[in-house]
């Protein structure tokens, strides 16, 4: 029997958060759809047999930027497939960032930032031979070949989409925070998902927390930009008392299931702004992790300033001799090669570096990415100035700095490649017919 509609949906370790949202949105808001996951070895396999069993067969892509050097090949060839009851859909960070670009590989549909709405709306559209150009936040071609953007998606409440698709017995970290007001030039999440933001609920947090335990599992980690602004209505400054409420149900809660609350730490990190006394005794009174993650980026005041971070290297030493009187070690972000820095900004952070260290943290290290959807989409490719390097290279050999700074300086020139051939195409978003509703409250 040949049945509706499928969703066939790209699965690899880089996207697996990802994926598991994805089927946790249609499984449970959408009726008789079947789900299945496949890898890049399977997939084309895979969207074969589906095509004889179904009517319809959604072939979906959740991909980052990070990741298009590596599946290029791959979604090229599995693009190529064209038949009629076949739709290629796409989104995540960097088909939301470069619609165009993806579009350009032989998509139908882009989803550009929250897709929750979107999708189900879109899914249905097709299960019930409804009109998919009506669905807000999706980018197509028309039939004379034009870009058309349908329109701004509302904001997504949390509270109403599950933390993971718990019944298939999959489990990611719960992301309990959404959007970003501080605008970092070199980040896309402001760009997905909005400059306010948005928490899912205490009382919702403690639900899927105990779905988690209750399997077994132990080691809780949490998905947020900015772990200390968790219930901030706004993302701007703490709410201590209601981080502390948070903390201190987990805790209760983990102690009927010999579970552990990791916050603060990966995947997560928290603003230097955003430590006080009175944060960092909150998470030392309840959570498991010795570790805290803090996102400085760099050590110049003024590379601060044009990255927009919105803090000051003074707060970051601040932050880390706060965390540590209160046990914690502490491991700072620092991002080298960025746009615009000189050879003082470099001997700036070299010095705040070694002030980290001998205040007993680490050294968290990463390669700038121009990144589709950031503001600084358009700079060259990060290159590491080899003050850094000699340093680097010898405090890692110490243990005391650790990352893929390395991996990343290839990336971003392979990044850079990508937009030479136009296969990345950030500056075609002009061309998107009312793209402008978007980008002009992000300054893109």
């Amino acid at each position: 029997m040949v049945r509706d509609v499928a969703a066939l949906l790209y699965y690899c370790r880089s996207c697996k958060y990802s994926v598991y949202s994805l089927v946790s949105i249609l499984e449970s808001k959408v009726n008789d759809v079947d789900i299945y996951l496949s890898d890049k070895e399977e997939f084309l396999s895979a969207l074969n047999t589906l095509c004889t069993k179904y009517k319809c067969v959604i072939a979906g892509f959740s991909f980052m930027t990070t990741m298009l050097p590596g599946i290029l090949g791959f979604l090229e060839s599995i693009l190529k497939l064209r038949r009629k009851n076949v739709v290629f859909i796409a989104g995540g960070s960097h088909p939301s960032g470069d619609p165009v670009g993806t579009l350009d590989l032989g998509f139908d549909y882009v989803f550009v930032g929250e897709a929750e709405e979107s999708l189900v709306s879109f899914v249905n559209a097709l299960r019930e031979g409804g009109d998919v150009y009506k669905v807000r936040g999706i980018v197509y071609r028309d039939e004379n070949g034009d870009y058309v953007f349908t329109g701004k998606p509302k904001p997504v409440s949390l509270d109403v989409y599950p933390a993971f698709p718990y019944w298939r017995g999959m489990f990611n970290p719960i992301e309990i925070s959404r959007g970003c007001p501080f605008r970092c030039a070199y980040c896309q999440v402001p760009f997905l998902h909005g400059p306010y933001m948005r928490h899912r609920s205490v009382d919702k947090v403690l639900e899927y927390t105990e779905m988690f335990w209750s399997r077994g599992l132990r080691d809780l980690r949490f998905i947020s930009p900015n772990s200390l602004a968790y219930g901030s209505p706004y993302g701007s400054r703490p709410s201590p008392e209601i981080l502390e409420e948070l903390l201190s149900k987990l805790k209760a809660k983990a102690s009927n299931y010999g579970g552990r609350v990791f916050y603060g730490t990966f995947p997560s990190e928290v603003r230097p702004d955003f430590v006080s006394d009175e944060t960092a005794r909150i998470l030392r009174k309840y959570v498991s992790n010795k570790r805290i993650i803090i996102g400085a980026q760099s050590g110049s005041n003024n590379v601060l300033k044009l990255l927009n971070r919105g803090h000051s290297v003074e707060e970051v030493i601040s932050a880390v001799e706060i965390l540590a009187k209160h046990g914690f070690t502490v491991d700072v972000d620092f991002i080298f090669g960025l746009p615009g820095e000189t050879d003082e900004d470099v001997d700036e952070t070299v010095k705040v570096m070694e002030k980290i260290l001998k205040l007993g943290g680490r050294i968290h290290t990463h390669t700038f990415l121009p990144l589709p959807g950031s503001p600084l989409e358009n700079a060259p490719p990060g290159k590491i100035p080899l003050k850094i390097k000699k340093f680097v290279f010898k405090i890692c050999g110490k243990g005391k700095a650790y990352g893929d700074w390395l991996k990343q300086e290839k990336l971003a020139e392979k990044i850079d490649e990508l937009r030479r051939k136009q296969v990345i195409k950030v500056k075609a978003r002009n061309k998107v017919k009312n793209w402008s509703q978007l980008s002009s409250r992000l300054c893109l």
